[in-house]
Parts: structure tokens; C-alpha cells; sequence
């Protein structure tokens, strides 16, 4: 029995040898979790994570003066006015303007290009020589009716005597419908000699041609490209209720030129060669449609003599994006209320 009895009280004796050991153990993990839920809590989130978290809508800038005054937008400028200059009669180029390159300008009513005349000289003058003929013809008849006289005295053939007064009158008017078609047959000579020479009513800046001297162009074949140099235009964006605060159904092109309105200012800024250069425009009119994805409606701003470059300002050239600044008047701001 004392053996027994020992060797019970060394059982215990091993577990309570090996019972500090585990909780060491247990004090080393719960100290390991401890650092990492530390770690993990510290950590700055991802990026992606901060995108996540909705962030409060900002405070609305309070409107300074400076956007109560005018309306800011961008567009770019494009020519008002573009054509084709394509000729109207077939021919060999006899003549080119000096200018009629990329970059070119030629004033109004000035030869651009000229198509050998002499066909269409020759056919003017068959024409007249069949008016001519045609007015002869028709003397002769009014002659042989006694109705006009030739030399003091009525003129009549053989033929013409012995027919009745009745089968006269025809004639005559067959006579006097020929000279009406010659005479319509010298009008279109005159007129085709006419478009040999190829000029515009206004001044144009070339900006591509395809035509040489001596080369031979057909009817209807397009020789260069010309943009019109009066005026250019500016499409600018903007929302509808600056539409409003501006006035701009009053006075636009949907009123008509002849409208009586007052038409709005705009200053149009560019920056060129590293310089910033203004030019005042005129709110004209809208494009008369609106966008559908933001619903803005783009005013049509327009500035007068782009191109002219003597105050030192360098021209304003078509593709340039502008930035533009229409200010509000008094007028514009009360006439809000009748939109």
C-alpha cells in the first residue's frame, strides 16, 4: 500500500509540473492574437477601402459676385460662312490667283481662277448672228403683211401675196417665237462665258486647293476649300438657367434679324504664341437644340473680322479654342422673368 500511495502522490506531482508549462503556452498565443488584432487595427486601410466610405456632401459655394456678373464657357471657333469653290463650265485653267494656296487670302469679287473663254466667246457670237437672223425673218413677215414697211413701201414676195391674211398671222408668230429663242440661246452663251471667270462676293481665306495653271477641270469637280473672312463663330454651352439669366431668347435668331432686340456682348479670350488676346463678339442666337446627356443649350457667339491684325493682335484663327465671358446686365437679369 505505500507503494501505491506514492506513486499516486508523483502523478500528481507531474501535472502540477506540467500545468505552468501550458499556460505559458496559452500566454504566448494570446499574446501573439493581441499583436496581430493590434497590427491589423493600426494598418491604414486601401485606398479602394476610403473610396468606399461615403464622404459628406460638401457645403455649396456661396456665389460671389464675380459669377453673378457674367457666364463663362468654352466652344471653338469655326468659320461662318465655308464653300467649295467648284467651277460651273469645263475648261483648261488659263489663270490663278497668286494667293489661291492653304493659308491664302483674296478680296471680293476678284478672279480666284479663270477657264480659257474662247469656246464660249465663239458660241456668244453664234448666238448673236442667230438673234440676227432671227430678227430678219421676222421684218420680212411683218413686211409681207403690211404691217411694217420697207423703203416707204410695203415688201412682199411672190408667195406672200397671194396668201390670206388668215394663214399671216402664224407665221409671224412662228417668226417672233424664233428671235425669243435665240435670244434666250445668247443669254445662256453670255452666261456660260460668264462663269469662266470664278469670283466670290466677299473676302475668304483659302484653305486647300487641288487646281494648277494649264490643268483641265470638269463641271462640278471641287478646286479648293474657302472659309468666309467677315465673321467667325463660337458654339458655347451653357445650362438653361444661364440661358435665362442672359436674355437669350430675346433678340437671337429665333426673333429674327429684324426682330428690334439688343443683342448681348461677349468678350472671347484666346492664348496665342504664349500671349493672351481678347475680341469682342455678340451673342446672335442658339443653335437651337440642346444636348441630351447635360441638357445645355449652346449659344452662337459671334466676332466680326477675325483675321484683322492691325492693332498688333495676332488673327483669330479657325480650331482655336476660346474661352468666352458673356456678362449680365440689369436688362438681362430682368427679363428672367418673362422666359
Amino acid at each position: 500500500m505505500d507503494t501505491g500511495a506514492t506513486h499516486g502522490w508523483e502523478g500528481r506531482g507531474d501535472r502540477r509540473r506540467r500545468t505552468p508549462r501550458a499556460a505559458l503556452v496559452i500566454f504566448t498565443l494570446a499574446a501573439a492574437a493581441a499583436c496581430v488584432m493590434l497590427f491589423v487595427a493600426l494598418r491604414k486601410p486601401p485606398q479602394r477601402a476610403a473610396a468606399d466610405v461615403p464622404v459628406p456632401a460638401a457645403a455649396p459655394r456661396p456665389e460671389t459676385a464675380d459669377d453673378r456678373s457674367a457666364i463663362r464657357g468654352k466652344g471653338v471657333v469655326r468659320p461662318k460662312i465655308r464653300v467649295e469653290i467648284v467651277p460651273e463650265v469645263a475648261g483648261r485653267v488659263v489663270y490663278v490667283h497668286l494667293q489661291l494656296h492653304a493659308g491664302g487670302l483674296i478680296s471680293a469679287n476678284e478672279w480666284i481662277l479663270r477657264i480659257d473663254p474662247s469656246d464660249y466667246e465663239l458660241a456668244v457670237r453664234r448666238a448673236r448672228a442667230a438673234v440676227d437672223a432671227a430678227r430678219a425673218r421676222l421684218d420680212l413677215e411683218l413686211a409681207a403683211a403690211g404691217m411694217r414697211q420697207v423703203q416707204g413701201r410695203p415688201l412682199e414676195s411672190d408667195l406672200d401675196s397671194i396668201l390670206p391674211p388668215a394663214l399671216r398671222e402664224p407665221r409671224i408668230k412662228q417668226a417672233e417665237a424664233a428671235l425669243e429663242s435665240a435670244k434666250a440661246e445668247l443669254a445662256i452663251a453670255e452666261l456660260q462665258r460668264e462663269r469662266t471667270s470664278i469670283v466670290l462676293p466677299f473676302d475668304v481665306m483659302i484653305v486647300g486647293e487641288t487646281v494648277s495653271l494649264g490643268q483641265y477641270v470638269d463641271v462640278g469637280r471641287s478646286l479648293a476649300t474657302a472659309y468666309g473672312t467677315e465673321a467667325f463663330e463660337i458654339e458655347v454651352p451653357i445650362c438653361d438657367e444661364d440661358l435665362g439669366r442672359i436674355g437669350a431668347w430675346h433678340g437671337l435668331r429665333l426673333g429674327g434679324p429684324n426682330s428690334g432686340a439688343v443683342r448681348s456682348t461677349a468678350e472671347v479670350r484666346v492664348t496665342i504664341a504664349g500671349g493672351r488676346h481678347t475680341w469682342l463678339g455678340n451673342v446672335i442666337g442658339t443653335t437651337g437644340e440642346a444636348d441630351p446627356a447635360s441638357g445645355a443649350i449652346s449659344v452662337v457667339v459671334e466676332v466680326r473680322q477675325p483675321l484683322d491684325i492691325s492693332t498688333g493682335r495676332p488673327p483669330l484663327l479657325p480650331g482655336t479654342t476660346a474661352e468666352v465671358s458673356i456678362p449680365i446686365t440689369e436688362r438681362d437679369t430682368q427679363s428672367v422673368g418673362d422666359l
